[in-house]
């Protein structure tokens, strides 16, 4: 099977690929290519070239879109073999980024983002069907019986991400802080 037929099925949402996915290692570059052509379509289509010029604008996005990635697979993969496993679940962040990365291939339908009347409502419906399709991808790779344990998976994740980033930039501030208080060296060490 090739990789646009992987997109389609996972576009539509079947469980069965979810499944191959998440024990085929090899489809880890897919899973980040479907990432970042998401990031890149979204970027396009969606979002524009704002200030920056479009090799920018798209690069930061593809960045910011992969490090999301990876940071919630690890969150998901905690909260799910730690927090709320089932007696069957065995997982680890590989499997989960492979399922993950291919959960955000509804994003492709962001190349109609820019459309009249139409572009509204799939910058409404893709975000909810992305979300469907990560419900289904956490479910495949925890091995859960139930959809609800894998939502439930899911929202613990992100609050324990947010709490994450709230904490992390409470404490950078607090150093940047300190920082720019701090008294400058007015006269030189060597050479007096």
């Amino acid at each position: 099977m090739n990789y646009l037929e992987k997109l389609y099925r996972a576009v539509i949402l079947d469980s069965e690929l979810y499944e191959e996915v998440e024990a085929d290692k090899s489809l880890t570059r897919q899973a980040l290519m479907t990432v970042a052509l998401v990031a890149i379509i979204e970027g396009i289509f969606s979002l524009g070239a704002q200030d920056q010029g479009l090799f920018l604008g798209l690069s930061q996005a593809i960045f910011g879109s992969v490090t999301r990635w990876v940071i919630w697979a690890f969150f998901i993969a905690f909260v799910g073999t730690r927090i709320l496993p089932e007696p069957e679940t065995e997982s680890n962040t590989g499997e989960l980024l492979r399922t993950l990365g291919f959960a955000y291939a509804p994003g492709v339908f962001y190349v109609f983002a820019s459309l009249p009347v139409i572009g509204s409502i799939v910058q409404l419906l893709v975000p909810l069907w992305q979300l469907a399709a990560m419900v289904i991808a956490v479910r495949q790779a925890l091995d859960f019986s139930s959809t609800t344990r894998a939502i439930g998976v899911c929202v613990v994740a992100f609050f324990l991400m947010v709490l994450t980033l709230v904490l992390f930039i409470m404490f950078t501030s607090f150093f940047i802080a300190i920082a720019s208080n701090a008294i400058p060296v007015e006269t030189p060490l060597i050479g007096v």
